[in-house]
């Protein structure tokens, strides 16, 4: 009786659950409801000013409407329009919400910290570009009547210097269908010549260190904290506001590299004289990291950063080196990032560069960065790092892959480079020419002299190299992102200089321009190159 009694309550209920999944089908397939949703950041901090745009990043069932209302606790201090777009107002916290439209109980909240804007007297003195004094006014004769008190007196003008140079008549920026760039230090960007031949010629700057681990840790302060590493960012704040002031973007380098990042960073406490940190330390060091540098330039100076180096120079062509047994990848194994964590360190740097994007809810392209990947078996090393970090279709972790561009004028020539290219296009992703430079024979850096003919072959080979640049750019649409000039000006000084070797050999007479600042023939090369294959 009492299995009877079940089936027949069983098959009433079946009969009333048919009814009602007949009568509510058509709303169903109209729009489903939401059972939450996921923003692309649930936190945030901009400075006055600043505007970023909250979007809804996921929502379950995963086929729910995903359209939301969008309103701020605090419009005073942030104030969020219809399409999500944030607006920092003053300084203060406020919230976020979305609301999902198709089911009013489902919310989601980002809370936006608004800091207020940073007086130039604030920022410590030796990052401010120095600031002329105005001329003292003269005293007034005591005959001269003074001046209304209610009328303020014309502030004086401080001076704006005017570079002495004479720029070119063409420009690169102004011809190519990709980005061109150059890679700069501090010191460059308070040079007025300088900046008026940046200004001219390029889209994006790399910095050479001011971004790097070395530069922004700070050590004093990481260990006097919670164990979480806390940054310094002033210098590099200046050089991007300079970039910002003349229409430049900027490529950030490079977030994690065994070669640059602060030797404290992988000690107890932040103390070179204790031992190394356990695995899950560094890792939670590394995310924290990552998301403080590619958060903090994008809230401060939203869309100027728009690449990031995530991982440098980590791949290891030695004979000798065996495949890492974790990831199969073929890297180096002396630097503390792999004694601590092992190969996938790599893979952890990519994801915690993909979540601290995320965050930003910008596009910020993320790069490997390399030198050499024209060399066998280099390439194929590489297109094994890319297929590592993009083994999830739905979700790849890496964008772009970035060669450095070391050539001499005679080798390797432009046919194997345009192949590596082409070959990392394959795995899909795009490519950009992070350092360009090519650099003269290694026996000039011992004070050869150096010719006419070797004049003439470097400008040749910088108009085979940019020939190769457009066609590929021209046989792979959307897809070269940048080629940026590494030792833009010659360092004659530098020749035999064996204290600065690198720069002896890549600086000498290896620039676009003369150390005065006159284009070379280098320069003209490129020019006629991009006028006739690169233009948009």
């Amino acid at each position: 009786m009492r299995n009877k009694g079940k089936r027949s309550v069983a098959i009433a209920l079946s009969a009333v659950m048919a009814f009602s999944a007949l009568s509510t089908a058509p709303d169903a397939d109209a729009a489903a409801k939401a059972k939450k949703i996921t923003l692309s950041a649930t936190k945030k901090t901009l400075t006055e000013g600043a505007k970023f745009t909250l979007k809804v990043k996921k929502v379950k069932p995963a086929k729910a409407n995903k359209k939301v209302t969008w309103k701020s606790n605090k419009k005073a201090v942030a104030t969020v329009s219809k399409s999500g777009v944030v607006k920092a107002k003053k300084a203060g916290t406020a919230k976020i919400t979305a609301t999902s439209k198709s089911n009013k109980k489902v919310k989601a909240t980002c809370t936006v910290k608004v800091k207020a804007k940073t007086n130039v007297n604030d920022v410590p003195k030796q990052t401010q570009a120095p600031i002329a004094t105005p001329p003292a006014t003269p005293a007034v004769p005591n005959n001269t009547p003074a001046a209304t008190p209610e009328i303020p007196a014309t502030p004086v003008p401080t001076p704006v210097p005017t570079p002495s140079i004479t720029l070119p008549d063409d420009s690169m920026k102004e011809n190519a269908a990709f980005n061109v760039g150059t890679v700069i230090n501090y010191d460059k960007t308070q040079d007025v010549n300088f900046t008026a031949l940046a200004k001219q010629q390029f889209d994006v700057v790399s910095f050479e260190n001011e971004m790097k681990g070395y530069s922004l840790l700070d050590t004093e302060a990481s260990m006097a904290g919670d164990g979480t590493p806390v940054c310094k960012f002033e210098q590099a704040d200046g050089m991007v506001e300079w970039a910002i002031a003349n229409g430049l973007k900027v490529r950030g380098h490079v977030l994690i590299w065994e070669s640059s990042m602060a030797e404290s960073f992988f000690h107890i406490d932040y103390d070179k004289d204790k031992g190394l940190v356990d695995k899950e330390t560094l890792l939670k060091r590394m995310e924290s990291y990552e998301m403080q540098v590619v958060t903090h330039f994008e809230s401060k100076y939203p869309g100027t950063v728009i690449a990031w180096d995530v991982v440098n120079e980590a791949i290891d062509t030695d004979n000798q080196t065996k495949a890492d047994e974790t990831t199969g990848l073929h890297l180096y194994t002396t630097g503390k990032f792999y004694q601590i964590i092992g190969g996938d360190y790599i893979k952890y740097a990519f994801e915690y560069a993909n979540k601290a994007v995320a965050a930003t809810g910008a596009d910020i392209q993320l790069f490997y960065n390399d030198f050499n990947c024209f060399q066998a078996p280099k390439t194929e090393y590489i297109k094994e790092l890319i297929k590592y970090l993009n083994a999830d279709p739905a979700n790849p972790l890496l964008d772009c892959m970035g060669m450095e561009g070391y050539v001499l004028f005679e080798w390797p020539g432009p046919n194997p480079v345009k192949q590596a290219m082409e070959a990392f296009a394959d795995c899909g992703v795009k490519v950009g020419i992070n350092e360009l430079c090519v650099r003269l024979n290694d026996q000039l850096a011992s004070g050869k002299t150096v010719s006419e003919k070797d004049i003439a072959s470097h400008a040749e080979m910088y108009k085979k190299m940019f020939t190769a640049y457009c066609t590929f750019a021209q046989e792979h649409p959307n897809t070269l992102t940048n080629v940026s000039i590494w030792a833009l000006f010659d360092r004659p000084d530098l020749i035999g200089n064996t204290e600065h070797y690198d720069y002896g050999v890549y600086g000498t007479h290896s620039g676009l321009f003369t150390a005065d600042f006159e284009p070379k023939q280098a320069f003209f090369n490129v020019i006629e190159v991009l006028k006739e294959k690169g233009g948009n």
